[in-house]
């Protein structure tokens, strides 16, 4: 009975093939888009995960407080945390390893080339706490650091933009009109979370830049510290034994607000997820749209269907042909209409996403959840579409229908 019932739904379907592919094709641009829109969504996650993975999930980060004016939380103050703070929070349990930036940018000039890069004035244990790995030559060393040595180490980009081909180990590159030797160069990264280049920047040691570059009025305080964490479900204990010695070498006391933030890189991670998320779904959502306007042609057509054979159905009544045989026999037609162009919309869906991966050179995954969408829409749109016609065509009385013309 199943079988046979398919059978004559596919004969119905085919006698008419341009009016079922124009039908199918509302079915094919919603499934199609909808799709996409999820490969988007997911392909943001992953790069967002991919971004924070880079410096390590168990990572916690320390800014400036916020500055108040006039009773008003404005913008992050002025550095407050001391290079020795920094020291200081290597001996807390849990705590593998910190470190610390100063930023500034420059014009990086090697012979006839020049670029605009930033620069990182940081330690040693940055690149461990930040995961970076050196690709050719050496990292400067705490010699350097408290020798203030004119030492770089050059990101990917950099690399290329300066030298091309040539390896620059060994070679000296000009920042704002002084000289510094290239020691060693990065690994690449990529892009950042924000779509910056990872890549495009200059390690130094930190005394180095404050020493040869920015100048500063407050010269042993660190931008922004990194602390690495022996394992992120130790995260929240550590940053409270953070907070208490910061708190302590700082002399605040209690009841006042401290003069630094501590942000946890898991929570970072969880946000932007949740950002991600939301941004997927909600791409999602406005792509079905288009799904609402394919259900409403397919049931365009088979109430068309029914009104065109209904000397058919009341001859098939007649003949003693049950009702629900009648019924099942449009809404296979119409779940067949739906499958058709749910395939189809799942196919170019993921031919598209990849295509514009590429394009983007980006990595868009293939995911399961477009198969889920297309057999869902499939069997929800055809029934829903194919319900009103096929209990319309169910009751339609044998005698009345005989005499339609």
């Amino acid at each position: 009975m199943f079988f046979q019932i398919l059978r004559e739904a596919w004969i119905s379907i085919t006698a008419y093939k341009l009016r079922t592919f124009l039908t199918t094709l509302g079915i094919m641009i919603g499934v199609c888009a909808v799709v996409m829109m999820v490969a988007a969504g997911q392909t943001v996650q992953n790069t967002i995960s991919e971004s924070f993975e880079s410096m390590g999930g168990n990572l916690i980060i320390i800014v400036p407080g916020q500055s108040v004016s006039g009773g008003v939380r404005t913008a992050r103050g002025r550095p407050t945390v001391t290079f020795d703070d920094v020291e200081s929070l290597k001996s807390l349990k849990d705590v593998v390893t910190a470190s610390y930036i100063v930023n500034t940018t420059a014009q990086a000039v090697f012979g006839p080339n020049n670029w605009n890069v930033n620069v990182m004035g940081t330690t040693p244990d940055y690149l461990t706490v930040a995961n970076w790995e050196i690709d050719k030559g050496v990292a400067f060393n705490e010699r350097d650091i408290k020798s203030g040595s004119p030492y770089v180490l050059l990101g990917e980009t950099v690399v290329e933009e300066l030298f091309g081909m040539q390896n620059p180990v060994g070679k000296t590159i000009r920042l704002k009109n002084r000289p510094f030797t290239v020691i060693g160069t990065l690994k690449a990264k990529g892009e950042g979370l924000m779509g910056n280049d990872q890549d495009n920047l200059i390690m130094m040691p930190a005394t180095t830049l404050r020493q040869r570059l920015r100048g500063s009025p407050r010269p042993n305080y660190a931008d922004v510290v990194f602390v690495k964490v022996t394992e992120e479900d130790k995260m929240e204990q550590v940053a409270n034994r953070i907070e208490y010695q910061l708190r302590a070498r700082h002399r605040i006391k209690d009841g006042t607000d401290s003069d630094f933030t501590i942000r946890l890189m898991t929570e970072m991670v969880d946000q932007a997820r949740n950002v991600g998320m939301i941004l997927s779904i909600l791409l999602a959502a406005i792509a079905s749209i288009s799904l609402v306007v394919g259900s409403i042609g397919i049931m365009n057509m088979m109430l068309v269907s029914v009104t065109e054979r209904t000397r058919e159905i009341g001859t098939r009544k007649a003949l003693g042909a049950p009702n629900k045989w009648i019924m099942f026999q449009f809404l296979a037609e119409s779940v067949l209409i739906s499958f058709m162009g749910s395939f189809v919309g799942m196919v170019l869906g993921v031919v598209f996403s990849q295509i514009a991966g590429t394009f983007f050179d980006k990595d868009v995954p293939i995911s399961i959840y477009s198969v889920i969408i297309s057999v869902s829409v499939a069997v929800v749109v055809g029934v829903a579409s194919g319900l009103m016609p096929a209990i319309k065509a169910m009751k339609l009385d044998p005698i009345e229908a005989l005499r339609f013309q």
